[in-house]
């Protein structure tokens, strides 16, 4: 079986040209030969049929002209009567026996090695002879009886004569088979090869406007008009993604160049604006430090509440700062940062803060991830400043832990405090937004900070959360960030 599929599988694989070929000459020299084959075969039987009744016939006549011989007892005329099969080379030997079983005459051909025998059916055929057995009657008295042997050489003689003329015939037949297809092929190997080429053409050029030539209307014709078609409609559509693309990319680059220019307005007005703060700050002090006598109540509070002022623009102007450096680009590349070292560091800023909540923080292991210090330093202030602000009266505890989770890893700050309604678990990331107005002080600007750092790393947070029952935040960081896995750490 794998001998049979080894020759289809390099027919499969050649040029569609030669294919035509070797699959028509295939078929036509097995059709020439079954059909050579079926007329030897159908010509031996017919052949030897006739042979037969031609043999039986001769039989008769001969066992006829024996007739006198054998009634008058004259052997010399019997032997004449059996010499004239000498012009039949084929008939080995021939025998008339009288009614007693006696040898009467007999004749042989000179190289005969077969005798005559009465033993045997009428028609007694061997391998290489075949025997007939007449017996010869006078006034319907059985007076002896006649035995020929017919040499059955004639027939391989008759096949090789028709085996040399069907191989000759089926040679030039194939012959003219080739010739024909050869030129007849391209009917149908032109347009499919043209196909292929230009098929190739396209597929190496990217070009879609080449169009395949159509040879004839049949389903070659066919297959070409809906190539074409095909390639219309790509070259449609692609040029139409170009012409989409470069409007993408001009917007793009308007929006780049918009966000380049806001973000420089924005840094620079919260970095220039603050310097104009302090100093009202400071004069409206130094003012009330200096006349404290001659000032009246309500000039005081007056005071009062432009510095106060002032402080909350300082302290959103130095949010807003914060908020454009995290989506600022650097050229400095990222450090392993082992982030266990960065919560340290966050509770020790703000650890008079939690000395005065009285909150209890639990930190599960931490992982090494490849980031920028700063940005995360900023993150974990505010998810904890966030948790101590926004505390209930009973005693808060926060948790801090880490888990892998498929392709991430999945942190979680948890805290028992005052929770979120579910309604304001997506607003609460956008900039600037407050849930409790002016009763707890903030600029709405911590969780924005929050989602820009976890969303320049390519991961994502989110809030699980229910009014009076605490809230857990939670973000992703990729897998290809961490240095050092949790397992590691917990070692």
């Amino acid at each position: 079986m794998s001998a049979i599929r080894h020759p289809l599988r390099r027919l499969r694989d050649t040029p569609i040209q030669r294919k035509l070929i070797v699959i028509l000459m295939i078929t036509t020299t097995g059709a020439l030969a079954l059909a050579g084959a079926g007329v030897m075969l159908a010509d031996s039987y017919l052949f030897y049929r006739q042979l037969q009744r031609d043999l039986s016939t001769l039989a008769e006549i001969v066992a006829d002209n024996t007739t006198a011989a054998l009634a008058f007892d004259d052997p010399a005329a019997a032997t004449e009567t059996l010499r004239a099969l000498r012009a039949r080379p084929h008939v080995i030997t021939a025998c008339i026996f009288d009614s007693k079983g006696s040898l009467f005459a007999r004749y042989a051909r000179p190289d005969a090695s077969v005798s005559c025998s009465l033993e045997g059916p009428p028609g007694d055929r061997s391998a290489t002879a075949l025997t007939l057995r007449r017996s010869v009657y006078l006034a319907q008295r059985h007076i002896g009886t006649l035995i020929m042997v017919y040499d059955l050489g004639e027939l391989p003689e008759r096949m090789w004569l028709y085996g040399l003329t069907v191989l000759g015939v089926l040679v030039l037949s194939t012959g003219a088979a080739l010739a024909l297809s050869s030129r007849l092929r391209a009917l149908i190997a032109i347009p499919i090869v043209d196909l292929s080429r230009i098929a190739t053409l396209i597929s190496r050029t990217r070009n879609f406007g080449i169009r395949a030539s159509r040879y004839s209307d049949d389903e070659l014709g066919t297959l070409v008009d809906a190539f074409n078609e095909m390639l219309s409609a790509i070259q449609s559509r692609d040029e139409d993604l170009r012409k989409a693309l470069a409007d993408l990319q001009s917007s793009n680059a308007n929006l780049a160049r918009s966000n380049e220019d806001l973000s420089r307005f924005a840094y620079i007005a919260a970095h220039d604006l603050q310097e104009p703060l302090r100093m009202i700050a400071v004069y409206s002090q130094l003012l009330i430090s200096r006349y404290p006598p001659g000032m009246s109540t309500d000039a005081s509070m007056f005071v009062d509440q432009i510095v106060g002022g002032t402080r909350r623009m300082g302290e959103l102007l130095t949010d807003l700062l914060a908020y454009m450096q995290v989506g600022a680009d650097t050229e400095s590349p990222t450090q392993p940062v082992d982030l266990n070292e960065v919560l340290a560091k966050v509770r020790k800023n703000l650890q008079m803060v939690i000395k005065d909540s009285g909150a209890s923080i639990v930190c599960d292991p931490l992982p090494v991830v490849k980031v920028y210090e700063a940005h995360f330093s900023t993150l974990f202030q505010n998810l904890l400043s966030n948790a101590i602000k926004y505390r209930a009266d009973r005693p808060l505890r926060i948790r801090i832990a880490a888990r892998p989770s498929g392709d991430s890893i999945e942190f979680a700050f948890a805290d028992n405090g005052m929770g979120i309604a579910p309604e304001y678990h997506t607003v609460i990331f956008a900039a600037f937004k407050r849930l409790h107005g002016k009763s707890i002080p903030g600029t709405g600007i911590g969780l924005a900070i929050c989602e820009r750092v976890i969303e320049r790393y390519g991961g994502r947070i989110w809030v699980e959360s229910t009014e009076g029952s605490g809230a857990t935040f939670r973000f992703t960081l990729p897998n290809s960030l961490v240095v050092a896995p949790l397992a590691v750490q917990e070692q």
